[in-house]
């Protein structure tokens, strides 16, 4: 069973799925699947998963026969899921080199808690990257880990299923599943 799961819902994202998957294949952090989950996009992203599945058995392709959104495209990644946490992200989207590394050290370091948020930065293609504004929220004040209640200022943090790695049994026990339409990273 690897440490995490990486799932990515792939539809209209031909021009930065390359980039994202192998962001993944490359992590300093090997112990992974990624499933890239293939939402019946009319461009080529099917093709460019099945030709990262060939040469790296770590790829999981998932091509689901009509489009269903992006929730459901991460429902359907979460159902194949066998990783201890589900780290997602955008097809569009790619992790820093060490950035799984860094996600498996602090998930030791707190005693492997249900939810760990952590920050980002958003990077733009004029080379320029903005990190999170409220990224203060994040800083460790109190125990770690704690209940939500005890850190209300988190729910302040952009609501994105990007910026979190979920515990797989949490998500199974409690019957998590992402929404269709608007608002599908809750």
């Amino acid at each position: 069973m690897p440490r995490f799961s990486v799932i990515v819902p792939a539809y209209q994202v031909q021009a930065y799925l390359r980039e994202c998957l192998e962001s993944v294949l490359t992590q300093s952090y090997p112990d992974l699947e990624l499933i890239a989950v293939d939402d019946c996009s009319p461009d080529a992203c099917g093709a460019v998963i099945d030709e990262f599945a060939a040469r790296d058995p770590r790829v999981r392709p998932v091509h689901l026969p009509a489009n269903v959104g992006l929730g459901p495209a991460r429902n359907a990644g979460m159902a194949r899921a066998t990783g201890d946490y589900l780290v997602f992200l955008d097809g569009d989207d790619t992790l820093t080199p060490d950035a799984l590394l860094a996600v498996a050290d602090r998930l030791k370091e707190t005693g492997d808690p249900d939810v760990l948020v952590y920050d980002y930065a958003r990077a733009y293609w004029t080379g320029e990257t903005v990190r999170n504004q409220v990224a203060d929220r994040l800083a460790q004040h109190g125990p770690a880990p704690f209940a939500l209640a005890d850190r209300p200022g988190l729910l302040g943090l952009l609501a994105v299923a990007w910026n979190k790695a979920y515990r797989r049994e949490f998500v199974e026990r409690e019957g998590f599943t992402f929404p269709p339409g608007y608002y599908e990273d809750t």
